[in-house]
């Protein structure tokens, strides 16, 4: 009698359990959530930010450049260091590839610490600009295939929104949706291929930049001194 007390209890046990979702599948986590399937008229939206945000990595060392110029001019003066120690420094770094730091003993931790960041700072930058014309090849790349995708995406994005607006079992919502989509997807198509060929227009000059922007950094450590 017993044991089939035991029985029983250890069934709706499971039974409650089951009601309550336990041992079912595992709560959505935000990663779930963010890797949810891109819909076409996103996609195509989503190409002039993305060229973008990579054109803007391009030019940011080109940009840095004159800001570290004129922290290493006003490092010695600001530490009580001589200018042709720091900018001796400077060069070794620019030369070298990687930081080179050559203190005397009596220069302050603070200050040594900040040399050293401000360094590190100007080699990631000289790595960067160097390494230019291999990005602006990639990314003239990547223009060129969106370039052949965005007549693919908006072609998905018409038939797929007329399906829907078809759906005789379709929600009004989903079809005003759709309908937008089909209505709007002739100007979003040219307005992306447009920031296309402002990106592509862009880079082209870029190479040149990081050129002048390397040789405006070499200036600076004879001048400094």
């Amino acid at each position: 009698m017993r044991r089939s007390l035991l029985v029983l209890s250890s069934l709706v046990l499971g039974l409650s359990v089951i009601a309550c979702g336990g041992g079912s599948e595992e709560p959505k986590t935000p990663a779930d959530k963010a890797s949810a399937p891109v819909s076409p008229m996103e996609e195509l939206k989503a190409i002039p930010a993305d060229l973008d945000a990579e054109v803007a990595s391009l030019t940011k060392p080109i940009d840095d450049v004159q800001s570290i110029i004129d922290e290493l001019g006003a490092f010695p003066k600001k530490h009580g260091l001589a200018a042709a120690d720091v900018m001796g420094m400077a060069k070794a770094t620019f030369d070298s590839g990687k930081v080179e730091m050559n203190l005397k003993a009596d220069v302050a931790a603070e200050a040594a610490a900040e040399l050293e960041v401000l360094l590190k700072r100007l080699n990631d930058t000289v790595i960067a600009l160097k390494a230019t014309p291999d990005h602006v090849a990639a990314l003239t790349a990547k223009a060129t295939a969106a370039t052949a995708k965005v007549p693919l995406l908006a072609t998905k994005v018409s038939s797929s929104a007329s399906v829907t607006v078809a759906n005789p079992f379709g929600s009004a919502e989903d079809k005003a949706k759709a309908q937008a989509e089909i209505d709007g997807v002739k100007q979003v198509q040219a307005d992306t291929s447009k920031s296309i060929s402002d990106v592509q227009a862009k880079v082209t000059g870029i190479p040149q930049m990081a050129t002048a922007a390397l040789a405006k950094l070499t200036a600076s450590f004879a001048a400094g001194t």
